[in-house]
């Protein structure tokens, strides 16, 4: 069942002539760094810098952290400086091309009806640009007033990929807190948008040419609508992108935190950060990898399901960003096995003394809804989760 929608932005809730758009906008970032700081090549930096968002696995950076470090290896300034120089062109500069965009029809009204029935609404626009640009744009959008009734808001220093990556979709999925089959995808692009969503098995809704968001407006309005969407066939394909969209949740979360939240918990029966990073981190090669490794190895083996954690399970290390770190390691280590599995590897049977017969898919994938749950759990430690009341 629907429990949330994802809702892009350009030509979905604000018209945007995008070639135009994309022209004008290197036009004043090019104006902007020769003028204000006498510098030239800015657009050759600005390029690489958005080919760069999501391509660093190993530290995932977020996306303004990749064009910032771009423009610093291109640019004849340090990351200091770039960053300083991104934020003064999007509060002085960036505004001047409202005049480019007008809203869409219907959208505020359309958000309003889906929250009005008790669903998750978030903003899946493509995260090129940082948080204060993100919000002008939905302001243009004639949606200023929604902002604070938003679950989740994608920008470029809260994402660690972009569009039309499907770890993207995934990132977005987990930090809404929902399953992939859970959320609605909402767009005008059909590689952007539709693609991605269905790569990870998120129904869609293409909101077509003429840019018109009344179609979907009856939509909802038809009783029961929120179950007409079946889950998807699971696929092979499906996993990966989760697998590394989930770690991009983490690391997203975990930079909204400080030191001094990491051991602290919101009651004495839940974990608190550092005590989510490492049951992650320890399962990843105990539990997880080993229990793929073993599917593979045995023929049809039976796998007994681990007693639950307790609430004070003492955590692993005092540092939640080295954590997290090895947490990474280890799971690009389990991406290569899985990344390597042939057809017929995938459906090797095994036996759960919970799910009963199942497959290395199933297994598989079970990793990455544990990696959601746990990810749900840091968001409400941290109190950044929207309403529980809507998802019932």
């Amino acid at each position: 069942m629907i429990k949330a929608v994802l809702l892009d932005m350009d030509n979905t809730l604000l018209h945007n002539p995008d070639a135009r758009f994309a022209k004008a906008f290197r036009q004043h970032f090019d104006d902007f760094f020769r003028a204000e700081l006498g510098i030239d090549g800015s657009i050759t930096a600005l390029r690489a810098g958005f080919a760069n968002m999501g391509r660093d696995l190993v530290n995932c950076p977020s996306n303004f952290q990749a064009l910032r470090d771009c423009l610093a290896h291109w640019l004849p300034m340090d990351a200091d400086e770039a960053e300083h120089a991104l934020r003064r062109f999007y509060a002085e500069v960036y505004g001047e091309l409202q005049a480019l965009v007008s809203p869409v029809a219907g959208a505020a009204e359309l958000i309003e009806s889906l929250l009005a029935q008790g669903l998750l609404v978030a903003i899946a626009t493509n995260p090129l640009y940082p948080e204060s640009a993100i919000v002008k744009r939905l302001e243009w959008a004639g949606l200023g007033g929604l902002i604070d009734e938003f679950a989740f808001i994608s920008h470029s220093e809260n994402m660690h990929f972009a569009k039309p990556q499907t770890e993207y979709m995934a990132e977005v999925v987990a930090r809404v807190g929902i399953e992939p089959d859970e959320a609605l995808m909402v767009g005008d692009s059909a590689v952007n948008d539709m693609q991605a969503a269905h790569a990870i098995g998120c129904p869609s809704w293409h909101v077509g040419v003429d840019g018109s968001l009344a179609g979907l407006a009856r939509h909802i309005q038809r009783d029961a609508w929120r179950e007409v969407y079946p889950p998807a066939a699971l696929q092979p394909a499906m996993i990966a992108p989760q697998y590394r969209g989930n770690l991009g949740a983490l690391r997203g979360l975990l930079d909204e935190s400080t030191p001094s939240q990491w051991q602290a918990r919101p009651d004495p029966e839940e974990w608190s950060i550092l005590q989510i990073l490492c049951h992650l981190w320890t399962t990843e090669t105990a539990v997880h990898r080993a229990r793929l490794q073993r599917i593979l190895a045995e023929d049809k083996p039976f796998l007994a399901a681990l007693p639950p954690p307790g609430p004070h399970v003492p955590p692993c290390y005092d540092d939640a960003n080295w954590v997290w770190a090895r947490l990474n390691q280890d799971r690009r280590e389990t991406l290569a096995i899985v990344d390597g599995l042939t057809a017929a590897q995938w459906q090797r049977p095994a036996r759960h003394s919970i799910f009963g017969l199942t497959t290395v898919m199933e297994m598989a994938y079970f990793t990455a809804q544990h990696d959601r749950l746990h990810i749900t759990q840091f968001c409400q430690t941290l109190g950044k989760c929207a309403d529980e009341a809507a998802l019932s």
